[in-house]
């Protein structure tokens, strides 16, 4: 698998714009490097951060729900208030928090909508994890479509939104960390594991919030594919050209130009899941699921892990194929590689977030 990174003429995560090598003691200048090539060449710049984030409503109730008819979780939906100087944004989440257990680890997911299919939210036995859930709605911030008029994006470009700005994968990625920074302020959770995931589009926006927010302990990405976890150079599946096609929003103009030209990228999927670094990685991907690639995204894993090895961290761990020759070889199905900080799991199946990611997920949290 090194072997096939080098064929891929992958731009380095340790050597600096001016192409000096990059040290442990380095890394934090580094990752500035990264996050400024990822906003030119991916995301869009960083918006505007609120002035004040607080807590408008709360209605809670306590729930028996997936368990055994006892009342074994609190719900409560939650209306945030973002605070800027053009006016107050606000947008509601549920968040699920388990009864009886004191500090829990903190999961932020997010969705198409509340309730749903496509609401990020766990399955109904996740509650027995002992670990709270706080779940957000896409749409509830700004439509998950072309066009930067509606929702929060009136309060960050009052003039117009340019290009080179905020894609919707940022926008989204931030409010994530808005609900994290307001719900940490509470003092009732576990500050060494406060999570985020999602799955397709959410897990890149995971990884994108995980990226640039560093509040985040635990960052995890579910089939991501094209634009998250998936190294796009050599891909099969979906491409920049296909994605900035359909869903070119998500992303800025600079990352749109390289439509047909991956090679020519001074980033790539690395960059993003080596802004993680030195914190914890999961990158999930499922054994069917083409239009991803789930073996580009093991290969993220492998070309991020210096930048956690450079701290003196445990990167991507894997085991060496017995009786052939050297090296990393592939997961096998239903396989995880959870030794080290940045950690692997490939299941059977094809595109989605089905239950054993869930408990994958809840696992990495709780062990890692």
């Amino acid at each position: 698998m090194e072997q096939i990174l080098k064929y891929l003429h992958l731009p380095e995560i340790l050597r600096f714009n001016d192409g000096t090598a990059v040290t442990g003691a380095d890394w934090s200048r580094r990752r500035c490097e990264i996050l400024e090539l990822l906003q030119e060449n991916w995301v869009g710049k960083l918006p505007a951060e609120p002035v004040t984030i607080r807590e408008s409503a709360r209605v809670g109730y306590d729930s028996d729900w997936g368990m055994d008819g006892k009342a074994h979780t609190r719900v409560e939906l939650v209306t945030i208030e973002l605070e800027y100087e053009t006016g107050v944004f606000s947008f509601p989440f549920k968040l699920q928090m388990p009864m009886g257990v004191e500090n829990p680890p903190l999961l932020v997911t997010i969705g198409m909508s509340l309730e749903g299919i496509f609401s990020g939210l766990p399955p109904m036995d996740f509650a027995s994890k002992g670990i709270a859930v706080a779940t957000l709605s896409t749409n509830d911030i700004t439509a998950d479509a072309w066009g930067f008029e509606d929702g929060i994006c009136k309060y960050l470009w009052p003039d117009g939104h340019a290009d080179s700005d905020a894609g919707k994968l940022l926008i989204w990625g931030r409010c994530m960390g808005y609900v994290k920074d307001l719900l940490l302020a509470r003092g009732c959770f576990d500050k060494t594991k406060v999570a985020c995931a999602g799955c397709s589009r959410f897990g890149k926006t995971a990884m994108v919030a995980g990226a640039f927010d560093e509040g985040f302990t635990h960052v995890v990405s579910v089939c991501s594919g094209c634009g998250g976890a998936s190294l796009l150079r050599g891909k099969i599946g979906e491409t920049v050209e296909r994605i900035s096609n359909s869903y070119g929003y998500w992303f800025c103009e600079g990352f749109k130009n390289y439509s047909g030209n991956e090679d020519g990228m001074p980033v790539d999927a690395h960059f993003l899941a080596a802004a993680v670094a030195p914190r914890k990685l999961l990158i999930c991907s499922a054994y069917e699921d083409f239009w991803c690639d789930p073996f580009h995204e093991q290969l993220t894993c492998i070309a991020a892990s210096p930048a956690w090895t450079v701290q003196g961290k445990s990167g991507f761990v894997y085991p060496e194929p017995k009786d052939v020759a050297p090296g990393p070889r592939y997961a096998k199905i239903n396989e995880r590689f959870f030794e080290g900080d940045v950690c692997y799991c490939l299941r059977e199946g094809g595109h989605g977030m089905p239950p054993e990611d869930w408990a994958t997920l809840a696992d990495f949290i709780l062990q890692k």
